[in-house]
C-alpha cells in the first residue's frame, strides 16, 4: 500500500528530525496552504463578484483564429504542422517576433539565436532565473509583486531582496484617500543593491498596482544595475505593456517618446 508506506516515512522523518525532501522542496520550505489563485477562485464562486485575481478572457477567439486552427489540424500534406517543431520556436514564429522586437528595441535581432518561444511567461521567467541565478545570488523585487517571482527565485537557489514601492495619495482631504500613485524611491533601491545582486525583475505596467515606471525611475534602475556590477541584469516581464493607455504625466511634460505609446524602455 503506497499511501501507508508514505505515511510511515513521514512519521519516521518527523520522529527523527530528519528530512528526505529534495533540494527544491528544501529551498521552498514546507509551508502549505491556499494560494492567492485558489482563494480568489473560491471566493468568486461563493459570491456574485467579478474575479480580478486572474486575467483570463471571457470571450471566444475570433473566427479567423478558430478557422486557422481547424485548417491546421486537418492538414494532411507533407508540410503538415503535426510534427515536432524547432525547440526554440517555429521558424516562422521566431522570424515574426524578431521583426517586431527589432523595431521595439531599435536594433536588429537574430531570430535563430536571440529569440526563444516558451510555454507562457511563467516558463520564460523560470528558465531565465534557472539560467542566471546560483545559490548566494540576490534578486531584487519591487514590492508588492506577482507571487510567482519569489518562489522561482528560491527554486534557483537565490535570495529575494525586497524594495517597497511607496504609495502617495493624490490628496488626503478629511483624512479620506480617494486615489494616488505608487513611486519608486531611489534611495531604497540603492540600499538594496550589492555585489551579490544578480538580477532586478522589472514589471511595467506593474502587477498588482498597475503602476507605469516613468523615465526617471527607469534611469535609477539602469544606474543601479551599473552600480551592482557586470553580473547584474534586468529581467523585464512585459506581459502588460500593450495595454498602457498613456505615458506617465511627468514623461508627457518631458516630451519623452517611445516605440510603444505610453511604455518606457
Amino acid at each position: 500500500d503506497t499511501n501507508a508506506y508514505d505515511q510511515d516515512n513521514i512519521q519516521d522523518e518527523a520522529s527523527s528530525g530528519e528530512s528526505h525532501a529534495g533540494e527544491a522542496m528544501l529551498r521552498l520550505g514546507t509551508m502549505t496552504g491556499p494560494t492567492v489563485w485558489s482563494e480568489f477562485g473560491r471566493l468568486s464562486q461563493e459570491y456574485d463578484v467579478a474575479n480580478l485575481g486572474q486575467g483570463f478572457p471571457d470571450w471566444l477567439p475570433p473566427d479567423f483564429a478558430v478557422e486557422a486552427l481547424v485548417s491546421a489540424t486537418i492538414d494532411s500534406t507533407k508540410q503538415s504542422p503535426h510534427q515536432y517543431t524547432r525547440t526554440a520556436g517555429h521558424p516562422n514564429l521566431v522570424k515574426q517576433l524578431a521583426r517586431r522586437y527589432s523595431k521595439h528595441m531599435h536594433r536588429t535581432i537574430d531570430p535563430m539565436n536571440e529569440v526563444s518561444v516558451t510555454v507562457g511567461a511563467s516558463q520564460a521567467l523560470y528558465l531565465s532565473l534557472q539560467t542566471l541565478v546560483k545559490p548566494g545570488d540576490e534578486v531584487i523585487l519591487f514590492e508588492p509583486f506577482f507571487d510567482l517571482y519569489q518562489n522561482q527565485i528560491k527554486l534557483a537557489g537565490g535570495t529575494p531582496v525586497y524594495v517597497p514601492l511607496t504609495f502617495v495619495p493624490y490628496s488626503e482631504e478629511n483624512e479620506e484617500v480617494t486615489g494616488g500613485e505608487w513611486i519608486l524611491e531611489p534611495e531604497k533601491l540603492e540600499q538594496a543593491i550589492s555585489p551579490k545582486t544578480r538580477a532586478i525583475i522589472l514589471n511595467s505596467p506593474h502587477n498588482p498596482t498597475g503602476k507605469v515606471f516613468n523615465v526617471s525611475e527607469m534611469q535609477h534602475i539602469a544606474d543601479s544595475v551599473i552600480a551592482a556590477g557586470p553580473q547584474c541584469v534586468v529581467i523585464s516581464d512585459e506581459v502588460y505593456k500593450y495595454i498602457v493607455h498613456s505615458s506617465p504625466p511627468k514623461d508627457e511634460l518631458l516630451g519623452v517618446g517611445s516605440s510603444c505609446p505610453g511604455h518606457v524602455h
